[in-house]
């Protein structure tokens, strides 16, 4: 059993060892005039590449959302696994998918009544582009969800609860990542 242990943990290191992290975020803002809706959002995230094709990652994000009828703050962690499906014979334009779950609590308020906990949750994939600028810094974009978002009553409240793919702009989120 000892020697066992020993082998997983010298595996785990070595896979830890070689692996390449990355650290950077989105954040946005949006103001739709017509609905009476502005949502900011702020999300760092981290990431670990495995491999040339596999990786690992969160994000933490941070929404705040106010409407007409009220008012939401979500705290959400969504984890992924990304999967890199094209690669440029330069390396600097990656193609990939990220298959993760979400997760959030926060607080949702209709006007003229009590604030109450709000749970989202969903699961999904988002295709996206990365093109590397140099050796540390990359510029990286997610055009799309496949899947599922929803949650409680609070929850649905104020947002929309989603099933199925928005491939859409008014669904593309512009990042930046800083390799170690």
């Amino acid at each position: 059993m000892k020697k066992l242990l020993v082998m997983a943990i010298a595996m785990i290191a070595t896979l830890a060892a070689s692996a390449q992290a990355y650290t950077g975020g989105a954040i946005g803002f949006m103001r739709n005039t017509s609905a009476n809706k502005t949502t900011f959002t702020i999300a760092p995230e981290l990431g670990f590449n495995l491999s040339d094709t596999w990786a690992i990652g969160g994000v933490v994000d941070f929404s705040y959302l106010k409407t007409k009828e009220g008012h939401s703050t979500m705290f959400e962690i969504d984890p992924y696994a990304r999967y890199t499906f094209y690669k440029a014979d330069n390396s600097k334009l990656k193609l990939f998918i990220d298959g993760g779950v979400d997760l959030g609590f926060g607080s949702s308020k209709l006007k003229g009544e009590s604030s109450g906990t709000a749970v989202s949750f969903g699961i999904g994939l988002k295709p996206g582009v990365s093109y590397a600028l140099s050796d540390n810094f990359s510029l990286v974009a997610h055009l799309g969800f496949l899947g599922y978002k929803g949650g409680n009553g609070k929850y649905k409240q104020l947002h929309d609860e989603v099933f199925g793919f928005d491939f859409s702009t008014m669904n593309l989120s512009f990042g930046f990542y800083y390799n170690f």
